[in-house]
């Protein structure tokens, strides 16, 4: 009995005071039976609540699942950007010797849309909820049907690109406005790679439907039917559609990926996701595969959705 007060006092005094080593070596000593047993008790409890969570993270689907993406893609967008960052430094070196410019592009683009519900309306046909700023009341006024943000990109274009053709599709490799190194990082997606920032903002996720500009949702959204249902979730830097459909060729390519999106859409899971990223990790080998062939010197003008639509050009967007 005495020797137990005696070990009691012992383990206060040395919370207070700190573990002298020659006491830290008896009371280990003391204790080695219990404490393997008590660490024993947290792994098998710790692997058991892993397998809890992964199990109810594979029950999540749709938009049960959508919402809890945040909380893991949020950590391995920091950990690839921070992976990356060699790679993006050889990048934009290779940007600034050929061409003067900003080597990150900035772009407005439509995200997730927000509004649960449709926005009620006075029986003048004018908002029953007047907006609050001019913001707000020029995305009301364009009703996009989704939150603008701007995206990151490695420039892969002269920096007059537009200036002339306006908003337009890219021809892939036959555009003449892609640059020699944007002929490669657009090839192999290392232009793609910056927007891992818009995950960490919460503007996009790693996975989900690509996101669109302003002007191209607008057309679409008139030519194609339930074209917006896609921006119901977070878009992302890969996607379903991306794996599964090459670059569109005509207005049907754009139906075919608007199904996948929202296939995805309705059925969004850790599983799909998995599946996704290991998609885009074998079309990326198979990407740059093809690009040490060199590019051609065939070169086409860059594409509006009316040309796309009526000569079925192989297009890929900007």
């Amino acid at each position: 009995m005495e020797s137990i007060k005696q070990v009691s006092r012992s383990i206060g005094f040395l919370l207070v005071v700190g573990t002298p080593s020659y006491l830290a070596y008896d009371l280990r000593k003391i204790t080695q039976g219990q404490a393997s047993f008590l660490n024993y008790l947290l792994l098998v409890a710790s692997v058991l609540g892993f397998l809890c969570l992964v199990f109810w993270l594979v029950r999540k689907k749709g938009s049960d699942y959508v919402w809890l993406k945040p909380f893991w893609e949020r950590p391995i967008a920091l950990v690839m950007l921070v992976l990356s960052a060699p790679l993006l430094a050889i990048a934009a070196i290779l940007i600034r010797l050929e061409s003067r410019g900003p080597v990150l592009y900035r772009q407005e683009r439509v995200g997730k849309n927000y509004r649960r519900r449709q926005r009620r309306r006075n029986p003048g046909g004018t908002d029953a909820h007047p907006p609050m700023n001019r913001r707000q009341g020029d995305r009301r006024r364009n009703d996009l049907g989704g939150r603008p943000f701007v995206i990151y990109k490695l420039r892969s274009m002269t920096v007059d690109a537009e200036v002339s053709t306006g908003a337009a599709w890219s021809t892939g490799d036959c555009d003449p406005r892609v640059t020699n190194v944007g002929h490669y990082i657009r090839k192999t997606h290392v232009d793609e790679l910056p927007q891992l920032i818009n995950v960490l903002f919460g503007d996009m996720s790693v996975i989900g439907p690509r996101p669109e500009r302003p002007v191209f949702v607008e057309e679409l959204s008139a030519a194609i039917d339930g074209y917006r249902d896609r921006l119901s979730v977070q878009p992302g830097i890969t996607g379903l559609a991306q794996v599964r459909q090459a670059p569109d060729e005509s207005l049907d390519d754009v139906r075919r990926k608007l199904e996948y999106d929202k296939e995805y859409v309705r059925n969004a899971s850790i599983l799909w996701d998995a599946k996704i990223v290991l998609g885009t990790i074998a079309l990326t080998f198979c990407l740059l595969r093809s690009t040490l062939q060199g590019r051609t010197n065939e070169k086409a003008e860059p594409k509006t959705l009316e040309v796309l639509a009526s000569e079925g050009v192989q297009s890929e967007r900007a």
